[in-house]
């Protein structure tokens, strides 16, 4: 019998391992694939609520990430490294070779280095700076090494120095899961309906939920929509008159530090819905 393929979606906070990727996971997850999500810091500081203790925020974060990982059938896992504070040490890059050795995942999703967040950027390196030495016996021997590294694909940013982003996979989405992608985010209540909106958008914070997730729908909508019409004319050459039926999109920049994507997870990734 043939092992299930596994997805591993890395981020800094506990709202980006879902949100940046939810229409790649969702598809691979309708495809019998196991879908894991890992936020490498507690969430303990994405708050404007001085009277709001790190512990308290750090819970609630936790709960709404379980939330989440529930909609998609994952297990959503929370590190402990402090939010805002995360260092690329080797303690930090050991604990994520373990991690990733035991869930033995064939693609990991992350971000890409060039980020205005220094979590985010520093999640990027720890993962980088882990994954030749994933196959490499002699280190964290107490976990059984991988025979290969993993796939490794960023999630699409507009940070153009040192470089853009690169779309060397581009994953079609239908309206639905669009829509799909919004109900994830709207899990983490205490980010979008609530820290998002500070300092410029108070106002927002005391609108009905109905409305504040209308927005957030425009939002993802938009963006998706907007990714979709830059690339048309890739779109039209790869799949033709298959392409106007391709409402929305995401984009992966595939990392050389890992293996080429199996032939297996580009047919699903790049299927048209």
């Amino acid at each position: 019998m043939e092992e299930q393929r596994r997805i591993l979606s890395i981020g800094a906070h506990p709202d980006d391992a879902d949100t940046y990727s939810g229409g790649l996971l969702s598809k691979l997850r309708e495809a019998g694939w196991q879908v894991r999500l890992l936020s490498v810091t507690d969430g303990s500081a994405g708050t404007y609520h001085m009277d709001e203790s790190a512990e308290e925020l750090k819970l609630k974060r936790r709960s709404e990430a379980a939330a989440s990982g529930r909609l998609l059938d994952a297990r959503y896992d929370v590190l402990d490294y402090p939010d805002g504070r995360l260092e690329v040490t080797l303690a930090a890059r050991e604990h994520l070779i373990r991690y990733i050795r035991r869930y033995r995942p064939d693609v990991i999703l992350t971000n890409r280095p060039n980020d205005y967040h220094a979590d985010h950027r520093n999640v990027s390196l720890l993962v980088q700076d882990a994954s030749f030495l994933l196959t490499v016996p002699h280190i964290c021997a107490d976990t059984p090494y991988l025979a290969h590294t993993p796939a490794i694909l960023f999630w699409a940013d507009d940070f153009k120095k040192p470089y853009p982003h690169s779309a060397d996979i581009i994953v079609p989405v239908s309206r639905e899961r669009v829509d799909f992608k919004v109900q994830l985010a709207s899990c983490h209540a205490c980010q979008y309906f609530d820290w998002m909106y500070w300092p410029d958008h108070m106002g927002r914070i005391a609108w009905p939920r109905e409305k504040q997730v209308a927005l957030l729908a425009e939002r993802y909508h938009g963006l998706g929509r907007a990714q979709c019409g830059k690339h048309r004319e890739r779109l039209a050459e790869k799949y033709g008159a298959e392409a106007e039926k391709i409402y929305s999109v995401e984009l992966y920049e595939i990392s050389e530090y890992g293996e080429a994507p199996s032939e297996e997870f580009l047919r699903i990734a790049e299927s048209v819905e």
